[in-house]
């Protein structure tokens, strides 16, 4: 009888560990949210959704596609801009892309198509990422980019197949 009465007072107290030790991890993880720095996620994907396989090959007059992703977990609603840059000249982008609301931990992945306005080879393709809330200005109507990622893509007049095959000519 002894020996049970032990036995329940030993379950009883290793329940109580238990559970002062369960809401200790709680209590950790919710101090830890909230001590996270605010932060913005930016990054970019090839067409297939992967951080791969991205288009950096394009022919003159011809599109391509990456897709966007931004996650705010800035601890409040934000509003972005998104600008992409060819060799430091903007490229045309849907009306989506200027004022982007994101509330706080939500998240935008859209396809962007990028349409190159001129050729060459290495060239620096930027996506700059704008926190309207949190503009810092170089100089007179020059923002820095809260975020930015790069791309070299080289842009051709006309299609190489990967064959090698010379294209035939008309004589």
């Amino acid at each position: 009888m002894m020996y049970i009465r032990r036995l329940v007072i030993l379950i009883l107290i290793s329940l109580a560990l238990l559970a002062s030790g369960c809401e200790e991890i709680m209590n950790v993880k919710q101090s830890s949210e909230s001590l996270q720095e605010p932060s913005t996620e930016f990054y970019i994907l090839g067409p297939d959704g992967t951080a791969e396989n991205y288009p950096i090959d394009y022919v003159l007059g011809e599109n391509g596609t990456v897709i966007i992703g931004i996650i705010n977990h800035e601890q409040k609603p934000v509003n972005y801009t998104l600008e992409v840059k060819l060799e430091d000249m903007p490229l045309p982008l849907s009306d989506i892309w200027k004022k982007i609301c994101l509330g706080n931990n939500e998240t935008l992945e859209k396809a962007v198509t990028i349409t190159p306005l001129f050729e060459g080879t290495n060239m620096k393709l930027q996506f700059l990422l704008y926190n309207n809330d949190k503009k810092d200005m170089l100089e007179e109507n020059v923002s820095i980019p809260y975020r930015n990622l790069n791309l070299w893509i080289n842009v051709t007049t006309q299609n190489f197949s990967k064959n090698n095959s010379t294209p035939s000519t008309a004589i």
